[in-house]
Formats: structure tokens, C-alpha cells, sequence
């Protein structure tokens, strides 16, 4: 601190500082004589001719100066131990954020002789100060500073090991979870993204959460993440929460590790997996190297290289990906052209329309498509052709995250095609052009059959060769996998597929075809109608109603099912929403009754939308409604996994439809 700036700081001459400091203030008023000596004690203000006698030895003494002594957990205590265990003593000067705290404490420090200080300046307008700590020949290390010599905990490290441990884990969707505004943000999303790229994994900038904790469960749904590394321990805390309130399992459906301070209580992060950011053993090494400046006059840099482990795995695991089984699907896939019209032609007459879509389509990517928004792991196994629109068929899959190892190009024949025509009121009709659809053998299936190992379901539909659905229901069943089997385009069907089918899933018009009868509206009609497919050998039989619900039997009784409410606009993809829903929830541990309860409104949601594959629900979307009209509903089972055939007993009487 210099005259000058003593001036500046009281308001007056550098001549009247001087006649104060010298006791030459005769002239000078009581006010102004007891403004300057108050700051020049607040500053610790040594004029220039007392300094120049003042000894230069060694004081053994050494400051720490920092804008906020508190947020470094046990920093402090490594730097104390460090510097006691060598002989000296610790001054520690807090600045709170405020630069002109800071000064006064660089003057108290240098009027104090220390050999040395550990020093966070409060902002980069603060480094010119380090000529005071020159003048008296006190060493300097810095900490988080505008330096290249300046130290910092490497939070690039600490989040690449985080990420590290999850992709060990086998996580390969996980999220990082911090605010923008946090001042290791750049480093944090550097090691991630490092993380991310040694073990050929891409970085999605859709991935990163931040302090925005409204924004948290819809990006984690949307996204499928199964994880997320958390830069703030109270915003581990927030997180599991929300999940608790949306029915995750922690860490079954969701795994959590959060950045720590070493001096929390380990009680504290009891519930949590943690990763402690070892700030102790930082401050050992801040001081270790201002010693070696002291005493050695070493000034080499050597970067702080953290190294932590999680503190247990209470709240980190596998992802559900991993742990639950697969769905197979093995079914058509198509270009969907869908006209959009007031009502269906008559008989030879002829109307128009100007709305139309092309997607992809096809009960194979259907079900596929809502098996995987529902955030299951599938495979799909079908063919497609020798054309231009399979580019479109797997640019869809791709979005999706759906395996499409299983998928053959057949040269000689086109991809399949469907021609559905949707009336107002939602009824529509579906022409097939089947294409290569009808060229998927058996062969083609035995060849995939390692693609049944550790599935759970396998869905199967008849708009492909007969043969090959029939090959993979008795691969299904010779691997212990529930088989669901829904009849389109077929007015018989083979009785060994049929003996090797756990649900079988027809609606009341393909029921009547099968049965060559009248499609069925009383209850004991659905229920005779039923009867002829268990004796077949079949598990369970689901007979799709339309706007009535569904119709369940098996051995034990029957059961019905009403319809959830939601107004038509095209009924063309109900079925394969109903059937998605209901092997993901059957896959996600609810019993049969529930899962056809919870299949029903995803039934509902496709129907009200217009399409198929855009129509088809999420899993956040889905069970936020539920959440809001019936949350019972959405009560998890304590098994993470339980079997299609673990139907529990129905009624035996048939309630009215």
C-alpha cells in the first residue's frame, strides 16, 4: 500500500498523508487527521522510510488469502497441516468477494512479513496487487487465478472418472447436470465430453441438464437417459426427488453420482452415490508447493491431478437396458401412404382428397417404434427391398435407437407397401402390397436366432411368410420367451403356431374371420370364441373391442376391459400401440390386468392422433396422463421383471360389455 493510494482512499493531498504519518498536523483538522489514520490502520499503511529499516529474514509465517474460505471444504485444513507439519504458521484472510476487503488484506499480510501466500484474487483486476507481495520478497501461489502458473481443481478429471464410471456401468446415454453459471462448467464439460470420446461414444448437447429442474424428467424421458452425473450435491437431491414423484426406481430405472465436498457429512450422502472432491489433499499440495518456493526457490508447476472414487454404489447401477431382457419383433415393414378423406367410397364410386402422408410403416416398425419410445431395448427382424425408400425406413429406425441387425434386403423384390384410406370419424381400410414382407423364410429367422438370447418377448403378426412367424414362436419358446401373436391378412392359422403363442392378440373382426362366424358382441360369444384358441394351446387370448375395450381370457376366468376416452381421428394404428404398451409394461414387472389397463390409453392416445409412427406414445407422455387420472395405476411392483405367463386368477363371471 502505498502514500498515493492512501490519498486517494481518504479524499486528500499525499503532502497532508505525510504530515499526519510524520506528526507534522498541526494545521490539519481532528476530522481529517482521523479519517487518514483509520485507513491507513485499515490498510495497514507503512510509510516508505520504515519499511526501507524494516528486517527482510524470515518470519516462518504464511497467508492465505481467499474470496471465500468456506466453499473448499477441507482445503484449508490440508494447507494447515502441510505448513505446521513444516515449522510455520497460518494466517487466513477471508475477502468476501469485495476487492477493497482484499486490499486491506494484502497490506495486513505484508506488514506482517509472510514468507508466502496462497492467493484466489477476487476478480483479474486484482493481479496488479502481486507488487506488493514483491516488495517484501513473499512468494506466491495462485489459486483459480488469470495465471498459467495458477492451480485449480481439475474438474475435467473429476467428471471424466464420473463418466468413466458410467460407461464401466455400461451406460452409454448418460447426462451431465449442472447450471451454466457454475465457474468449473467449461472444465466439467470437457472431461465428459473426453469421457465420451475414449470409449467411442458420441456427445449430444441435448444430454447436458441444467439448473433448470422443470426441464429435468421430460429431457430424461425424451432422451432415454438411464443416468446423470450431478456437479451439485443438492441437485442430486432435487433429481431424485422428481423421480421418486415420476415412479423411477433408483438406481433399477435410474442411476445418480454427485460431485461432493470432501468435509460433508458422510451421513449426508448416505442415500446418494458420491464422487468427494478431494480438496484436502489439494490443499496439501498448494502448500507443499509454496514451501518448495520459500524454502528451495523452486518455482517448477505441477498441476493437481485429482484422484476420487465413488463413495459406494447405493444409487448407481447397470441401466434397465442392460438388466431387463430385449423385445423382439418380427413383422412387416412397409411404406405407409395414407389418404386422408371425409368418408370411405362406396362401391365404384370415385372421391378425392389433396392430404395425404408417406412414412414408414408396417406392424413390424410400428410395434418396434412403440416398444422403443417406451424405453425398451428392440430388435426388429423383417425384410425390405431393392428400392429408394428403405433410406427412409432405416433413417426411422436409427431415430429411434431400434437394432436393425435382423433386417434383410431382399434385391428381387420392392419393400412392402400399405394404401390406407382414413375417414373422418377415424375407421379407415388398409390395402397391403406385401413385396418383400412375403419373401422373410424361416431360414432367415434360424439364421438370427442368437438375437433370442436374454429376450423376454418376441411380437409377432402374419402380414409376413406364415413360415417365418411360425419358425420364430417355436425359437421363442425353445429360449423361454413369451410369445404375442397378433392375426392380420390370414383366415387360418397353423395349429403348432397357435400351441407355441403365450397372448394371442386379434381384434373382433380378424377373431370372426378365424372362426369363419358373425364378429362377436356378447360377452359369452367372445368368451366361446376365445375358448377355441386356448384349447389350441394358446396362454391367453385378447380380443380387441374398438371403442368397447377389450375382451381377456385364459384358463382361470375372463375379464373386461373398457376403452379409455379419447375421441377418434384414425383408428389405423390402435392395435399396435395397445400391443406395444403392453409388452413394455408386462416386461416392466405389472401383472397382465395392469399392463392392459395402461395399454389401453396408449391405445387411446395413437387413435387420437393422426399417423401411426408419429401417434404412437411415449413413455413421459403417457404416464403423465396416467399420473393425472389414475396414478394407482402406475404403482410399481417390487420385481423388475415378471413373466407373461404369471397371469393372476380372473373372475370367473363375465361382466356385461
Amino acid at each position: 500500500m502505498t502514500i498515493h493510494e492512501i490519498a486517494r482512499l481518504a479524499g486528500v493531498s499525499i503532502s497532508t498523508v505525510s504530515k499526519i504519518m510524520n506528526h507534522k498536523d498541526q494545521n490539519i483538522t481532528a476530522e481529517t487527521r482521523e479519517r487518514v489514520l483509520r485507513i491507513a490502520k485499515e490498510y495497514n499503511y507503512v510509510p516508505y522510510a520504515f519499511a526501507q529499516n524494516a528486517s527482510v529474514s524470515k518470519t516462518f509465517l504464511l497467508g492465505v488469502l481467499m474470496p471465500d474460505c468456506f466453499r473448499y471444504g477441507q482445503l484449508l485444513k490440508g494447507i494447515l497441516e502441510q505448513a505446521q507439519q513444516h515449522g510455520y504458521r497460518i494466517i487466513t484472510c477471508c475477502s468476501h468477494g469485495d476487492s477493497e476487503t482484499e486490499l486491506k488484506h494484502i497490506s495486513a499480510l505484508c506488514k506482517a512479513k509472510v514468507d508466502g501466500v496462497i492467493w484466489e484474487p477476487v476478480c483479474p483486476e486484482s493481479l496488479p496487487r502481486k507488487k506488493y507481495f514483491e516488495e517484501i520478497n513473499a512468494c506466491i501461489t495462485f489459486l483459480n487465478a488469470a495465471q498459467e502458473d495458477s492451480f485449480l481443481m481439475d474438474y475435467r478429471i473429476l467428471v471424466k472418472r464420473a463418466a468413466e464410471q458410467f460407461i464401466a456401468q455400461k451406460h452409454v446415454n448418460f447426462s451431465l447436470l449442472m447450471s451454466p453459471d457454475d465457474s468449473a462448467y467449461a472444465a466439467a464439460l470437457s472431461g465428459y465430453k473426453a469421457a465420451l470420446f475414449d470409449n467411442q461414444l458420441p456427445f449430444d448437447a441435448d444430454h447436458i441438464l441444467n439448473g433448470n429442474f422443470s426441464d429435468w424428467i421430460p429431457k430424461i424421458k425424451s432422451m432415454r437417459m438411464t443416468g446423470a452425473i450431478c456437479m451439485e450435491y443438492k441437485h442430486a437431491l432435487q433429481l431424485l426427488a422428481l423421480l421418486e414423484q415420476y415412479q423411477y426406481q433408483v438406481p433399477n430405472d435410474f442411476s445418480v453420482l454427485a460431485m461432493i465436498d470432501d468435509a460433508t457429512e458422510p451421513v449426508l450422502s448416505e442415500s446418494v452415490s458420491t464422487l468427494p472432491v478431494p480438496f484436502y489433499q489439494f490443499g496439501i499440495h498448494l502448500c507443499a508447493h509454496l514451501l518448495n518456493q520459500c524454502e528451495q526457490h523452486k518455482t517448477t508447476y505441477t498441476p493437481f491431478a485429482p484422484d476420487a472414487v465413488p463413495s459406494h454404489f447405493a444409487t448407481l447401477d447397470v441401466p434397465p437396458t442392460v438388466k431387463l431382457p430385449h423385445i423382439i419383433v418380427v413383422g412387416s415393414i412397409n411404406i405407409d401412404t395414407t389418404l386422408n378423406i371425409g368418408r370411405l367410397p362406396k362401391l365404384g364410386e370415385t372421391i378425392t382428397t389433396a392430404r395425404h402422408t408417406i412414412t414408414p410403416g408396417g406392424k413390424g416398425i410400428n410395434q418396434a417404434v412403440g416398444v422403443a419410445k417406451l424405453n425398451h431395448k428392440v430388435m426388429l427382424l423383417g425384410n425390405v427391398g431393392n428400392d429408394l425408400e428403405t433410406g427412409l425406413i432405416y433413417s426411422c429406425l436409427k431415430e429411434y435407437g431400434i437394432d436393425t441387425a435382423g433386417i434383410q434386403k431382399d434385391k428381387s423384390s420392392d419393400t412392402g407397401r400399405a394404401y390406407i384410406q382414413v375417414q373422418d370419424s377415424g375407421e379407415s381400410t388398409i390395402t397391403l402390397l406385401t413385396g418383400a414382407n412375403g419373401t422373410l423364410s424361416a431360414k432367415a429367422i434360424q439364421d438370427n436366432r442368437q438375437m433370442f438370447h436374454n429376450c423376454a418377448y418376441c411380437l409377432l403378426q402374419t402380414e409376413v411368410a406364415l413360415e417365418a412367424v411360425e419358425a420364430a414362436a417355436v425359437i421363442a419358446r425353445s429360449q423361454g420367451v413369451k410369445t404375442i401373436l397378433k392375426p392380420s391378412s390370414v383366415t387360418s392359422l397353423p395349429d403348432a403356431l397357435l400351441q407355441n403363442t403365450d397372448i394371442f392378440l386379434p381384434n373382433r373382426a380378424e377373431m370372426a374371420i378365424l372362426c369363419n362366424e358373425a364378429p362377436a358382441f356378447a360377452p359369452e360369444d367372445l368368451s366361446r370364441q376365445a375358448d377355441r384358441f386356448l384349447q389350441k394351446g394358446t396362454g391367453a387370448v385378447i380380443i380387441t373391442l374398438g371403442g368397447d375395450g377389450c375382451f381377456l381370457k385364459d384358463q382361470t376366468g375372463s375379464m373386461h376391459f373398457p376403452a379409455a376416452d379419447f375421441i377418434p381421428m384414425d383408428k389405423t394404428g390402435g392395435s399396435d400401440a395397445f400391443i406395444s404398451a403392453l409388452t413394455s409394461y408386462l416386461l416392466y414387472g405389472y401383472d397382465l390386468p395392469a399392463a392392459i389397463r395402461i395399454a389401453n390409453y396408449a391405445a387411446g392416445f395413437c387413435i387420437s392422433r393422426q399417423g401411426i409412427v408419429p401417434a404412437l406414445i411415449d413413455q413421459t407422455s403417457l404416464e403423465k396422463y396416467i399420473q393425472n387420472v389414475c396414478p394407482s395405476l402406475l404403482t410399481r411392483p417390487g420385481s423388475a421383471f415378471q413373466s407373461a405367463s404369471q397371469i393372476v386368477p380372473l373372475p370367473v363371471t363375465v361382466p356385461e360389455i
